[in-house]
């Protein structure tokens, strides 16, 4: 045999990436046919549906495995009793509370009105113990002035000792009363300022007058708001208390969240569901197939691309649209050595959801077209 002369070696390569088979031939023809075949199996998305945040026992399983639904159609309901029983007593304690903030608002709009009157008749209070005093002022003038008139005129014998007696009875008479009003007076203004004073006794008026009685009685009114606003912020922890049972309720029923078929139901009636676990698994009617190109190609297929494909079962063209692109795992890379050296192939996973068509069944067999941009 001569040693100059090359046997060209011929190897086959058969991979399978997930659904999509591919051929390697010599040479380039790894190449050649990525680019060549582009298929693979037409798959549908499947969803765990489970219950939010609620778990309990199983009172209804409202489907069948296999059966198709719709959105918004039942698939199971728990048991409710308990968290109606809860939703209505939170329902009465809200109740409770509602006429508690209620009443406590009328009485603060009372407290006020009556705070505002009673400011207005102490400042006609003040005013009319003013003009009492000063006739009493003038009044013990002229009973001191008598009584001082009366001592002279005793001793020259001019008056009785019982006239002079009466005299000063009604001048220490006088005094007592200037005396009271003053005092009384003293008790109505606690509170207003030294130039409101002034004020006050030139132009005998105390309108506007600050009154210690009258801020004493609007902390009191401040303080009852502050104890409103606590009820109204209880009260309004309760609703949102009383909000989430009745999401919660509400969630004791699982509905579909989208057009499907159910493929399994994980518990049976009376069994006792876990919060958040799962509870049917369904086929939904988001299809999609998988198709593996090396790395020279998968700038073609970015997401968003729009493709077309072929059903080989129904001969007939369906189109798609590319979810991803991504490396494929590692058991998808190919490395291959070749008479100049050696060369790497790394497989891209691309993701493709198809257009439904009549027919289309999941496990057809989809042959993928060139992508195409739009």
């Amino acid at each position: 045999m001569n040693k100059n002369v090359k046997i060209p070696i011929i190897f086959l390569i058969l991979l399978t990436f997930g659904s999509t088979l591919i051929f390697f031939g010599s040479r380039n023809d790894a190449v050649t046919v990525a680019k060549s075949i582009k298929s693979g199996v037409l798959t549908a998305d499947e969803i765990n549906v489970a219950f939010q945040n609620v778990g309990g026992k199983v009172l209804t399983r409202a489907v069948q495995e296999s059966q198709q639904v719709k959105k918004g159609d039942v698939l199971m309901v728990l048991e409710d009793t308990d968290t109606r029983l809860a939703i209505d007593r939170l329902k009465a304690v809200i109740a409770g509370q509602e006429a508690s903030v209620r009443q406590e608002e009328s009485a603060i709009t009372i407290a006020e009105n009556e705070t505002n009157l009673s400011e207005v008749a102490t400042w006609r209070n003040i005013e009319a113990v003013q003009a009492s005093l000063d006739a009493a002022i003038s009044a013990l003038d002229f009973a001191n002035t008598e009584y001082q008139r009366h001592i002279q005129l005793r001793k020259a014998g001019g008056v009785s000792q019982s006239q002079l007696d009466n005299t000063r009875n009604t001048y220490i008479a006088a005094k007592m009363t200037t005396v009271q009003l003053q005092s009384q007076l003293s008790t109505l203004t606690v509170g207003a300022t030294t130039e409101q004073l002034q004020q006050f006794s030139k132009t005998k008026d105390a309108t506007g007058m600050t009154l210690q009685s009258i801020i004493n009685a609007r902390h009191t009114i401040k303080n009852r708001h502050n104890q409103l606003a606590q009820l109204r912020a209880q009260l309004s922890q309760s609703q949102a208390e009383l909000e989430q049972l009745e999401v919660n309720y509400q969630r004791l029923t699982l509905v579909a969240p989208e057009d499907g078929k159910v493929l399994k139901i994980m518990y049976e009636d009376g069994e006792l569901v876990p919060t958040g676990a799962p509870a049917v698994l369904l086929e939904t009617n988001r299809k999609y197939v998988d198709i593996y190109v090396n790395e020279t190609m998968v700038n073609d297929y970015q997401p968003g691309t729009t493709v077309t494909a072929n059903v080989i079962a129904l001969d007939k063209e369906v189109s798609g649209k590319i979810r991803f692109a991504t490396a494929a795992p590692s058991f998808a890379d190919l490395r291959m050595t070749r008479e100049r050296g050696q060369a790497d192939l790394t497989s891209y996973q691309v993701r493709i959801y198809v257009d439904d068509i009549p027919n289309l069944l999941t496990g057809m067999t989809i042959e993928v077209n060139d992508a195409k941009h739009h």
